[in-house]
């Protein structure tokens, strides 16, 4: 009989303002899974983001941001699904 292994992927979950809106955050691992492997699929599955929330020549509004090892989502629907995505 084979075995079954599986391994859990811990993603600290969180949330923020920007620009006084809401964002849903979460803090991959920095082990496994490359942070450019991540920030291309978010820019497929999302759109193109301006990039960090703190540099001068961002967008307010953006549907999502990479910033401070994290990604900051505007809608928590989002969120899940880079979740389901990368654990």
């Amino acid at each position: 009989m084979g075995r079954i292994v599986s391994e859990v992927i811990m993603m600290l979950l969180g949330h923020g303002t920007v620009y006084g809106a809401q964002y849903y955050t979460v803090a991959p691992p920095m082990a496994g899974v490359s942070w450019r492997e991540m920030a291309a699929w978010c820019q497929e599955t999302f759109g193109a983001s301006t990039g960090s929330i703190w540099s001068a020549w961002q967008e307010p509004g953006e549907r999502w941001y990479a910033n401070n090892s994290k990604f900051w989502f505007r809608d928590e629907a989002d969120r899940t699904w880079f979740i389901l995505k990368w654990s």
